[in-house]
């Protein structure tokens, strides 16, 4: 995948809520794929000074090469982009295989670590996350976009919100700080604000027909073991510790007059019925799996994203 005009629009975001960019690492050698239109766009969007001669040095490359996305890189504040990669097709400067931790010179040495389409590719996901995750500072950030869903065949995985809100805990050393889902193919598609499962007590879902992508922006604010205790899913977790109690004992089964009229009236009803009860009772708790699910997403205005400070 590549800089496209919504990680421009989310990378613009995140800088201006105190990201670096100073000593920068990215996931594979982005390509840029933005118009000067698009970027002259962005910078009026959220302020940024930028002169013709800057936005013309983001698009300069050789004929019949690709563009990439370090002169823009650069503009943003890298001091000298590092771009790693399993071989040197695109011209990384730091060979690695992803699933294989990093040497110890490299680990906690990056103000930002960008991930944009690389990580779904590598078989092994939670090892490869973990040792990106260790060459980060402490202040320092890590950005992933990736496929959320209906992009079946792009890479190994698509991914649940519920993933980032879980691993990027204190526990594991890491504050979430952003994560929003968007359309992929849409240029500055609408930003729609995730809402923890943990804290709505519902999985977020969504039925789209449509390519999405999220966006995370995960500061580390501490030097503990990453991932040593695998993050639990979190509805399930707070459904265990309901049953089980202070005590530590199961949860007592249903009894009562009215539950065994239900349990004994239960095995006459057609399943018919029984399938379009379940439907109108899993209806009225959840809503409608859509982002207009305002349990779920809360779509974030324009104001919010281009006038934020830190």
């Amino acid at each position: 995948m590549a800089l496209d005009s919504n990680t421009i629009k989310f990378l613009f975001w995140a800088k201006s809520l105190g990201l670096s960019l100073e000593r920068t690492m990215t996931l594979g050698r982005q390509n840029f794929s933005c118009s000067p239109h698009q970027l002259r766009r962005m910078l009026r969007n959220f302020g940024v000074p930028g002169t013709e001669e800057q936005i013309s040095r983001c698009f300069q490359h050789p004929p019949f090469t690709r563009l990439y996305a370090d002169e823009f890189l650069r503009f943003l504040g890298a001091d000298e982009p590092v771009s790693v990669d399993y071989s040197d097709f695109e011209g990384a400067t730091l060979l690695h295989d992803l699933n294989q931790p990093f040497l110890e010179n490299l680990r906690k040495s990056f103000d930002l670590v960008l991930d944009v389409g690389t990580l779904e590719h590598i078989f092994n996901y939670p090892a490869a996350l973990s040792h990106c995750l260790e060459l980060v500072k402490v202040g320092g950030h890590f950005v992933t976009i990736t496929p959320a869903n209906n992009f079946m065949g792009h890479g190994f995985y698509q991914f649940s919100p519920e993933l980032f809100f879980r691993v990027f805990s204190p526990e594991n050393g890491f504050t979430l700080r952003k994560i929003v889902l968007h359309e992929l193919f849409r240029a500055d598609a609408d930003f729609y604000e995730v809402k923890d499962t943990a804290v709505t007590g519902l999985r977020t879902e969504l039925a789209s027909a449509k390519p999405m992508e999220l966006a995370v922006l995960a500061q580390r604010t501490s030097e503990v073991p990453l991932l040593t205790h695998p993050p639990q899913q979190s509805d399930y977790a707070a459904s265990w510790q309901r049953r089980m109690g202070k005590t530590n004992k199961p949860e007592a089964p249903p009894s009562g007059l009215t539950w065994r009229v239900r349990l004994a009236v239960n095995r006459y009803w057609p399943e018919w019925l029984k399938r379009w009860k379940n439907r109108l009772l899993y209806r009225r708790e959840h809503g409608r799996p859509t982002l207009r699910n305002h349990r779920y997403f809360r779509r974030l205005s324009r104001e919010e994203i281009f006038r934020a400070r830190p």
